[in-house]
C-alpha cells in the first residue's frame, strides 16, 4: 500500500505507447489516461524473453463489437534472419499457427526456437478473421549474442516502472480522476531500450474485478490495446512481475481467493522465461541479458498481511526463499538484479514492505552480506515516488535499492515520513513526480560501468549516479 492524496488507495494501471500501423482509429487520445481506448487491429506484438536460440512473441487480436470480429481467429509469425547490412539472410520462416479459444480474449503467444545467436530478424504477425486476412507492419528482435569467453559483454540500457494506473469512469471512485497522462510511455519508447522491467501494478484491478475472473481480462485489455502503448510494447524485450493492484485487492497476500486465476491471466498477457518453479506456484523467475542477471520475485502468492502479529510472517515464504539463494549462487553476472515489488531497505516506509516481515528479511539481507555475492542491488515499485537507498554493509559493498515508482499513477509529493532523519535515502535522489528510471551498462569486461537515472515523464533527467563494478565487491 502506498500513501495517496485521493482516497488514499494505492492504485496503478498503464496506457501508453504510440499507434501501430493498422491502428483504426475512432479518435485521439490526450492529456489523462481515459477508459476508452483507440480501436487496433493488432495489439502489440511485444517480445518477451530472449535467448541466445530463442525468443517468446505475444500479440493479440481484439475481440467483441461486431459479427466479424466474433469470428475464431488464426495467428501465426513469419520470420527471417537479416545480415548486418539488414538484407535478408536466410529462408523465410513460419511459425505454427495459434487459434485463441473463446476465454483467451484474442492473446496468443509463440516460442520461436532454432535461431542463431546474436542475429536480428524480422518479423510479422500475421491473421485471418473470416475473409479478412492481414498482417501488421514489420518489426525486430535480436538474440542474445554468444560473448561468455570470447568478447566483452554487450552494452545494455534497461527501463524500469511501476504504478501506472488507467482512468475508468465506470469503475473508479468518485472524485478527481487518479490516472495521469501517458505520454511517459511514448517517452519510455524513445529511449530505445533492450529490456523493460515491469515491477508489479502493471494493471489496477478495481472492486468490480476483484471477483470476475472475465473482468479481470477485459481490465488487462483495456491497457494492453492503447494506442500509446504499442510502441513501447514493439521496443526490446518485457519481462514482468506483479504487485497487490495486478494481483488482486489492495495490500492482498495468500488468501486472495482468485489467486488462480490471476496467475493465469499474468501468464497469458506476458511472456517470461518461466512462472514458479513445479510444484511451487507463483510469477517469480529469472532471466540473464548481457552480463546482467534479473531475480525477478513474486511478493504476494506466498504473503502473509503485514499486520498479521506471528513474528514468523513472511513475505516471499520458505520455498522462494531458497529458489533465490541457490539463483544468486549460480549466478557468474556481473549485475545481479533482484527486483520486488515491495520496497526492502526502507525502515521509515509505513506501509508495506519487506521490512514489515523482520525475520525473513534480517535473515535474507544477513545471508547476503555473509556470501559477499558481488554485484547485487535491489530494484522495486510500488511507493509513488522514486529514490536510491543505500545500506552500508561493514566488511563488504554497500546494498543499494533502486525504487521506480509512478509512472502513470498519481505521484505521491509528499513523502515527509519517508525522509525525516532516514540515513538510507541517497541525498538528491528522490524524484516525487511521473517517471521512469533507466539503468546503462557498458564498459569492458571486468570493468562495467551500471549508470543509474530517474527521468520525469517528458524523458528529462532528473537524477542519476554511476556505479564501477568495483564498487559493488
Amino acid at each position: 500500500m502506498t500513501p495517496q492524496p485521493h482516497n488514499r488507495l494505492h492504485l496503478c494501471l498503464a496506457r501508453a505507447g504510440f499507434a501501430l500501423a493498422l491502428v483504426v482509429s475512432l479518435g485521439a487520445q490526450a492529456g489523462a489516461a481515459t477508459a476508452k481506448p483507440e480501436r487496433l487491429a493488432l495489439v502489440g506484438p511485444m517480445v518477451g524473453a530472449v535467448t541466445m536460440q530463442s525468443a517468446r512473441i505475444w500479440a493479440q487480436l481484439p475481440v467483441g463489437g461486431s459479427a466479424q470480429a466474433a469470428l475464431p481467429a488464426r495467428l501465426w509469425i513469419e520470420y527471417q534472419a537479416l545480415d548486418a547490412e539488414n538484407r535478408a539472410n536466410g529462408h523465410l520462416q513460419k511459425t505454427e499457427v495459434q487459434t485463441p479459444a473463446a476465454d483467451a480474449h484474442g492473446a496468443a503467444a509463440w516460442l520461436i526456437g532454432g535461431l542463431k545467436p546474436g542475429t536480428h530478424y524480422q518479423y510479422r504477425v500475421h491473421w485471418r478473421k473470416g475473409a479478412t486476412r492481414a498482417h501488421s507492419a514489420p518489426l525486430r528482435f535480436r538474440t542474445e549474442e554468444l560473448w561468455p569467453y570470447r568478447k566483452d559483454p554487450p552494452p545494455l540500457r534497461i527501463l524500469a516502472s511501476s504504478c501506472a494506473y488507467t482512468n475508468d469512469a465506470d469503475a473508479d471512485r468518485p472524485g478527481k480522476p487518479y490516472g495521469q497522462s501517458t505520454a511517459i510511455f511514448q517517452s519510455m519508447a524513445a529511449r530505445k531500450p533492450d529490456v523493460n522491467l515491469w515491477m508489479g501494478d502493471n494493471i489496477y484491478y478495481r472492486e468490480v474485478d476483484f471477483d470476475d475472473e472475465s473482468a479481470m481480462a477485459r481490465r488487462y485489455d483495456q491497457w494492453r490495446a492503447l494506442p500509446d502503448l504499442q510502441a513501447l510494447l514493439q521496443t526490446g524485450r518485457h519481462i514482468a512481475t506483479w504487485d497487490d493492484h495486478d494481483y488482486g485487492p489492495n495490500d492482498s497476500n495468500a488468501s486472495y481467493t482468485y489467486k488462480d486465476q490471476s496467475l493465469k491471466l499474468f501468464q497469458r498477457y506476458w511472456a517470461n522465461p518461466s512462472y514458479g518453479l513445479p510444484g511451487l506456484p507463483g510469477v517469480f523467475t529469472r532471466y540473464s541479458a548481457s552480463d546482467v542477471d534479473f531475480f525477478m520475485l513474486d511478493d504476494r502468492w506466498y504473503r502473509d498481511s503485514d499486520k498479521l502479529v506471528d513474528t514468523d510472517r513472511q513475505m516471499l515464504g520458505q520455498g522462494q526463499l531458497r529458489w533465490l539463494k541457490n539463483a544468486l549462487m549460480a549466478s557468474t553476472a556481473t549485475w545481479k538484479i533482484i527486483v520486488s515489488g515491495s520496497q526492502v531497505l526502507n525502515l521509515g516506509n509505513r506501509y508495506e514492505g519487506w521490512h514489515q516481515f523482520p525475520q525473513e528479511s534480517h535473515a535474507f539481507l544477513a545471508w547476503l552480506e555473509q556470501q559477499k555475492l558481488p554485484g547485487v542491488l535491489l530494484l522495486s515499485g510500488d511507493r509513488h515516488f522514486s529514490t536510491l537507498l543505500k545500506l552500508e554493509r561493514p566488511g563488504t559493498y554497500p546494498l543499494y535499492e533502486l525504487t521506480c515508482s509512478p509512472s502513470t499513477a498519481n505521484a505521491y509529493q509528499n513523502p515527509t515520513q519517508d525522509l525525516q532523519g532516514n540515513t538510507r535515502i541517497v541525498a538528491e535522489s528522490v524524484v516525487t513526480q511521473n517517471n521512469f528510471c533507466e539503468l546503462e551498462v557498458t564498459g569492458a569486461r571486468g570493468q562495467r560501468s551500471l549508470n543509474l537515472s530517474i527521468r520525469d515523464a517528458a524523458g528529462a533527467l532528473r537524477w542519476s549516479q554511476r556505479l564501477q563494478e568495483g564498487d559493488l565487491r
